[in-house]
């Protein structure tokens, strides 16, 4: 069992995350054309009905994993999975920044690494936190 402490900590990094995720999902899902805009370059940024349907999908399951995070009680487990799983977004981050990907995206596509970093620490703060918690309620017991 966690303090109320720690699990207030915790819960406002889970909010905080999910808040990020189905914000810019709705926004995906809802103004596909002004994403599409302000994150590709204009050789790149075309918009059509493929484009408009492939970024509403992309904005929905980032809406669902924001609903997911938002109402699941995560664990120290859970946290550190969700923070590895962002390792391959900052791979995309990165080969669109200053790899073979760059001039496809926007500079705001750092804004994006930056965001990936915060979850990434946020999951794995979130994490050390239940473990640290969980090992001193072990030590009193």
């Amino acid at each position: 069992m966690t303090t109320p402490q720690t699990q207030e900590t915790v819960r406002r990094i889970q909010w905080g995350m999910a808040s990020c995720y189905s914000g810019l999902g709705a926004w995906c899902l809802f103004h596909p054309a002004s994403v599409i805009a302000l994150g590709f370059t204009p050789s790149y940024a075309i918009f059509n009905r493929t484009t408009s349907l492939l970024t509403r999908c992309f904005g929905a399951q980032a809406m669902t994993a924001g609903l997911l995070l938002a109402t699941s009680d995560m664990t120290a487990k859970s946290f550190t999975i969700f923070g590895a799983a962002m390792v391959p977004y900052l791979g995309f981050n990165a080969w669109f920044g200053i790899g073979p990907g760059r001039g496809v995206l926007t500079k705001l596509l750092w804004l994006d690494f930056v965001g990936n970093l915060i979850f990434l620490s946020g999951s794995l703060f979130a994490a050390k936190l239940l473990r640290d918690d969980e090992e001193d309620q072990k030590k009193q017991q």
